[in-house]
């Protein structure tokens, strides 16, 4: 009768045992090099992209070097868009808008091909007012340019939702000098573009969730 409440005991420390192994097992997969890679592939998406009115660059302020931007000019200049639009913002007391009309300047891009949309908006608003505002101006066909470690989540923000969907857009993501995908996790930047990515996606779908389970709730 003794035996019971030891034999008990044990069994109890031995799975709790087992769950602790199994949580180590999986920390240390997630955190091996061929995981975190396999992590950064899943993050990337890529459109076909096809001759558009327009090129619109979010504003990354990682992106110290506007490497964005000039590969934006590579799809003008390739044809790929007629107007190359900026996310607006303050750099040092200079707009965005003014800083990307220099550059495309020095590369014979003339002063109208480059536009500012001023967005005035934060999280899932952005997206919406970014489509409102192509719309008003008429444009069919958008290609996004952003970084590759973002690319899922604007494929997924700027695709169909029920508004406005008369605009197509084309995600390209661009390799970032700063963000190498095998050795991301080496350097302070890159971690810290992957912790907002994530952080930006895992609000997307718990977002997602949230009204998707309010309008279940609604129809009941």
């Amino acid at each position: 009768m003794r035996m019971g409440p030891n034999k008990t005991g044990k069994a109890g420390c031995g799975c709790l045992i087992f769950v602790v192994i199994v949580c180590m097992v999986l920390a240390a997969m997630l955190v091996h090099p061929f995981s975190l890679k396999v992590l950064t592939g899943r993050l990337v998406y890529q459109d076909k992209i096809v001759p558009s009115e327009a090129l619109f660059v979010p504003r990354f302020p990682e992106d110290k070097t506007g490497e964005l931007y000039q590969e934006a000019f590579r799809e003008f200049w390739a044809g790929n868009g007629k107007v190359i639009y900026v996310e607006d913002d303050q750099v040092l007391g200079v707009s965005v808008k003014e800083i990307v009309t220099k550059m495309a300047k020095q590369r014979g891009i003339k002063e109208d091909f480059v536009k500012k949309v001023e967005i005035n908006a934060e999280g899932e608003a952005q997206p919406a007012k970014v489509k409102e505002r192509f719309a008003q101006l008429g444009v069919k066909k958008v290609i996004l340019v952003v970084p590759e470690y973002a690319s899922r989540r604007y494929h997924l923000l700027y695709g169909s939702d029920g508004t406005h969907d008369n605009v197509l857009f084309f995600v390209k993501p661009v390799t970032m000098s700063y963000f190498k995908r095998e050795k991301w996790w080496a350097t302070e930047s890159a971690r810290t573009a992957i912790e907002r990515e994530l952080y930006a996606l895992g609000t997307f779908y718990f977002n997602r969730f949230k009204y998707g389970a309010k309008e279940d709730t609604e129809k009941r």
